[in-house]
């Protein structure tokens, strides 16, 4: 087995089936924002979808505020469905799915099992993820996951003032799990993540579970899958470390 000194991990899309949550918290607030309307859910969510991939690169990238880009997405899909909405109830949608979203997190299909098997090995465990403590700590518990992180190794980006990538958030957490000097990172996001990890001198892998090309040096292990991860950090033999480049 790899002697990793700790194994920390992103929470949404590498613990969490984030669009699978995403999907139903939103399918909750359309039903109940909504419950008349001649439109029915699975068209509406498309379009709403579309928004927000198409917007996504504006608000990553800091050209739109959160808010903004959440507005944005909802009033441009209301627009295709020729229903008038005002500002402020694409806002009191948005405040009411970040009150419920996490009562519908669920994890990745044998995420569960793979964290009961690093926690039975003693192998310490931790979270870093970017957002806001109660929503983020609220699908920690509603997916199930709390039973395998203490409260110290969660470090969420309000709560300790840096977010990913920053190294800042890297360092606060070592400083909550200081197990030697080798952590690993495991995480979605090439930029957050990967990139976050590996500036602060950590170990990364790449978990995407859609085939990628090739990314920029400094290279990082890529997993498509929970098995595949699961070997990674198992030290399974039949599975090779890959690297490759970001499209």
């Amino acid at each position: 087995m790899k002697q990793w000194d700790a194994i920390w991990f992103d929470l949404d899309d590498t613990l969490i089936d984030y669009e699978r949550t995403f999907r139903t918290a939103i399918y909750h607030c359309f039903t109940t924002f909504f419950p008349n309307q001649a439109v029915s859910f699975l068209p509406w969510f498309r379009v709403f979808k579309a928004y927000c991939d198409r917007y996504w690169p504006d608000y990553a990238g800091g050209r739109l505020t959160r808010k903004e880009y959440r507005r944005l997405r909802f009033l441009e899909t209301m627009r295709v469905f020729h229903i008038k909405i005002s500002v402020k109830t694409a806002d009191e949608f948005h405040a009411y799915f970040d009150e419920v979203v996490g009562r519908f997190a669920i994890a990745l299909p044998g995420i569960i099992s793979l964290l009961e098997r690093l926690q039975s090995l003693s192998l310490p465990l931790g979270i870093i993820t970017n957002g806001e403590s109660a929503i983020q700590r609220e699908k920690i518990a509603y997916a199930g996951l709390r039973r395998f992180f203490s409260d110290d190794a969660v470090v969420i980006s309000e709560e300790v003032g840096c977010e990913k990538p920053d190294v800042a958030i890297f360092r606060c957490a070592q400083r909550r799990l200081p197990f030697g000097k080798q952590p690993v990172y495991i995480g979605d996001s090439w930029e957050l993540d990967v990139m976050g990890a590996l500036h602060a001198g950590w170990r990364a892998i790449y978990f995407q579970q859609q085939p990628v090309s090739a990314v920029s040096a400094p290279s990082a292990v890529i997993c498509l899958s929970v098995e595949q991860l699961a070997s990674i950090l198992l030290g399974e033999p039949h599975v090779m470390e890959k690297r490759g480049r970001r499209r």
